[in-house]
């Protein structure tokens, strides 16, 4: 019967066979026939199940609880992987301290960052069939932002 643990079972295990398995399927997808878009979206799909379960608080403790299993060691290795514990997601509440100091220094940095801002829109809208202007405020001559971007398909599940 398959299950989908049993599915998991098949894909790579280790290292090496990632590398192989993943070179393996991008020769396979660039000289195949089959409809590449039906591709992306099942890689997505696969993708997507993977970010669920890593982000789920029930896996995570019953990994925890696995892992504690090895009390005596503070690594183990699975498979050629190093596995350990440790605190992630550490955040502070620097708001609720009352430290007046940190609260100014907030004010500022946010201040800082709506001029930044501000600032980046007006370099993104200074027209391109222009050669560019001079900043009234400095004199110096200065033109558009440059945009780099890159054209792909995305897949909204």
């Amino acid at each position: 019967m398959e299950t989908a643990l049993s599915t998991l079972s098949i894909l790579p295990s280790n290292k090496e066979q990632v590398k192989v398995f993943s070179h393996k399927l991008k020769n396979e997808i660039l000289a195949n026939d089959k409809d590449p878009l039906k591709i992306l979206v099942q890689l997505k799909m696969i993708e997507k199940i993977i970010a669920d379960i890593l982000k789920d608080d029930d896996i995570d403790s019953h990994f925890l609880k696995e892992f504690l299993l090895y009390e005596k060691e503070k690594e183990i290795e699975v498979n050629g992987a190093k596995l350990r514990q440790q605190e992630t997601g550490v955040k502070y509440d620097y708001a609720g301290s009352g430290d007046l100091k940190w609260m100014e220094l907030q004010e500022k940095i946010e201040k800082l960052l709506a001029e930044k801002k501000e600032r980046e829109k007006f370099l993104q809208n200074i027209p391109m069939d222009n050669n560019g202007i001079v900043d009234p405020d400095s004199g110096v001559f200065i033109i558009r932002a440059s945009k780099t971007s890159k054209t792909k398909v995305v897949v909204k599940l």
